[in-house]
């Protein structure tokens, strides 16, 4: 979207140069001035944009709590994420979409391989309000890691059970309360091997429990080809949503029973999309 944007405003600035100056334009061979011209505005656009995300992110205190995600950085966020997927040519697969409620706040959960995961599957469900629970590592990082702050991501210590569960509940208290939804990776860390999945920790499912959330499942496949490939080389990269446990049965299983559930349906869409019958179902979702 911000990109056509940048593209159109170039177009329509480009127009209104050339008609304010008539004389640029005089014979067939100078037919490169108004590309030139248009091309000229539409990269002005995308530096006024960059300098605006980035004077934005000035005003966040990452000292001061963060009770209420902001709608306005999260929605910044997620758009510049999605022009930056336009830029690295990187191209998203989706199924099942329309699998995920529209009605109610969700647990997204999903395997790992990248910081790619995330990003694919904000970019694709754009328009609905959703964050993740990630490392605090990545709270660290410049402008990203306000971005995050504000706009409710939050973080996780694995390594601290008291402060862990202190998130969950976090979590839980935000999606019951809040119309926002949280997303997850069980794994807990990134997946290097070839197949299969890293052991679960059962823990986050207590997020949907709580809540009384469903729990939407995705498998995610190729995000970790990325940063070998863009932006010289096209990714491409696909998001399966699985299945939907919904708030019923979320409520009424054990985390353990949740953790191989969601574990046997995420194990069963490993590989599908190198099915050439599978993969002619997975739609354009750079939206």
């Amino acid at each position: 979207m911000l990109l056509e944007l940048f593209l159109t405003l170039g177009a329509l600035c480009s127009v209104l140069t050339l008609f304010l100056n008539a004389t640029l334009v005089t014979s067939i061979f100078d037919i490169w001035i108004p590309i030139v011209i248009w091309m000229g505005y539409s990269v002005g656009f995308f530096v006024i944009y960059v300098l605006f995300f980035i004077l934005l992110s000035i005003f966040v205190d990452k000292s001061k709590p963060q009770t209420k995600p902001n709608r306005f950085y999260l929605a910044v966020f997620v758009e510049s994420i999605a022009l930056y997927f336009r830029l690295a040519r990187i191209e998203i697969r989706v199924r099942g979409k329309n699998k995920v409620p529209k009605d109610s706040n969700f647990l997204l959960v999903s395997n790992h391989l990248s910081d790619h995961d995330f990003m694919s599957m904000l970019t694709v469900l754009r328009g609905r309000s959703v964050a993740f629970v990630s490392k605090p590592e990545n709270f660290d990082k410049p402008i990203a890691g306000k971005y995050l702050h504000k706009g409710g991501f939050l973080a996780i210590n694995r390594e601290e059970a008291r402060e862990a569960l202190t998130t969950i509940r976090e979590v839980a208290d935000r999606m019951k309360t809040l119309p926002i939804s949280y997303g997850v990776f069980p794994e807990g860390t990134r997946n290097r091997q070839v197949k299969g999945l890293l052991p679960f920790r059962e823990g986050v499912f207590l997020m949907a429990k709580k809540a009384g959330v469903p729990i939407v499942i995705v498998r995610v496949t190729d995000t970790d080809k990325v940063k070998q490939r863009a932006p010289w080389r096209k990714t491409r990269v696909y998001v399966d949503f699985v299945d939907v446990i919904d708030a019923e049965t979320v409520r009424a299983a054990r985390s353990h029973e949740l953790s191989e559930m969601v574990r046997e349906r995420m194990e069963c869409a490993e590989g599908l999309p190198n099915v050439p019958e599978i993969r002619k179902n997975f739609t354009y979702g750079n939206y």
